[in-house]
């Protein structure tokens, strides 16, 4: 892993070695999905269980003093005991809760990105939705148009040693959900476009023409669900991304989409300008103001 203000391996935890915790992980997975526990509490006992497999001697360390707030429920209170808790962890955690752990400690090789998304998670200032499965691109982008990102818990038992699509063990895959929350909830000037672009391209997502070509070109799906999806950025970095996968998919049509796509949208004629010259040496300041401006004022219309 790199530092804590950086990203992480894709693979936290080899196969190899979550197989031989396999029963420990199922059983204490069920016991804390049996529990009275809030999606928040749930997420971070979960990220405890896999963490300490990873860093099982220093996962936790202290980052600056606090005071225990005694209105918290604490995490020695609800951690089950068959985690197996060592007497250092138990020391370390005295007074503790699950507020507590992501505002004043570090966890071992997790970016301060997960600390600032569970910090805000636990406060109620960031909506998430905490799921048992992996939402479909346009599951998670109607979450988007409703100011929602979401977290997925791998619970199954055949999954709980297995790579989630076959690319991020467990942890990872839900230190990549946090990740992404962060970069859609962290600045309010990006927040802004992100809903509108999102809220505009739910708008157009059953357009018959979208939809086949949707269905006949495997590139372009996988292109264009990518950005709608799985990708949390200024909303001019999105719409180059998406403009660029409609490009490519034109380019062998004679009635091109993207140009449909900016009427469907409704778009004046200054920002349609704007975005036809997107992605080309004739783009300027102006022009990203006008396509800036076009999609933070489209939240209002859907959302």
């Amino acid at each position: 892993m790199k530092n804590r203000s950086g990203s992480y391996k894709k693979v936290l935890i080899a196969e190899g070695l979550l197989g031989p915790h396999r029963t420990t992980l199922t059983k204490n997975i069920d016991i804390l999905t049996s529990q009275a526990l809030s999606p928040f509490e749930l997420c971070t006992l979960y990220i405890l269980l896999f963490l300490r497999i990873r860093h099982s001697k220093n996962w936790l360390q202290k980052k600056t003093d606090f005071k225990s707030n005694p209105l918290e429920k604490k995490l020695l209170d609800i951690i089950p005991s068959e985690f197996n808790l060592t007497d250092w962890e138990k020391e370390k955690l005295q007074g503790v809760s699950a507020h507590d752990l992501f505002k004043f400690y570090n966890l071992k090789g997790i970016p301060q990105a997960v600390n600032r998304t569970m910090t805000n998670w636990g406060l109620g200032l960031w909506k998430i939705e905490l799921l048992t499965h992996i939402p479909s691109p346009r599951e998670l982008l109607r979450m988007q148009v409703q100011k929602t990102r979401c977290i997925t818990l791998t619970t199954d038992h055949d999954e709980i040693d297995k790579l989630v699509l076959s690319s991020r063990d467990p942890l990872s895959f839900v230190l990549h959900d946090l990740h992404h929350a962060d970069h859609f909830f962290n600045q309010d000037v990006s927040l802004k476009g992100q809903l509108g672009f999102y809220s505009l391209v739910e708008s157009v997502y059953d357009q018959p023409l979208l939809k086949k070509n949707l269905k006949e070109d495997k590139q372009f799906k996988s292109e264009f669900e990518y950005v709608v999806s799985d990708m949390n950025a200024y909303v001019i970095h999105l719409f180059k991304c998406l403009k660029s996968a409609f490009i490519r998919t034109d380019a062998d049509k004679s009635s091109p989409l993207f140009p449909l796509l900016l009427e469907w949208w409704s778009m004046p004629v200054h920002v349609t300008a704007a975005a036809h010259k997107l992605n080309t040496p004739e783009f300027n300041s102006e022009d990203e103001t006008h396509l800036r401006d076009f999609f933070e004022s489209s939240q209002e219309i859907f959302v």
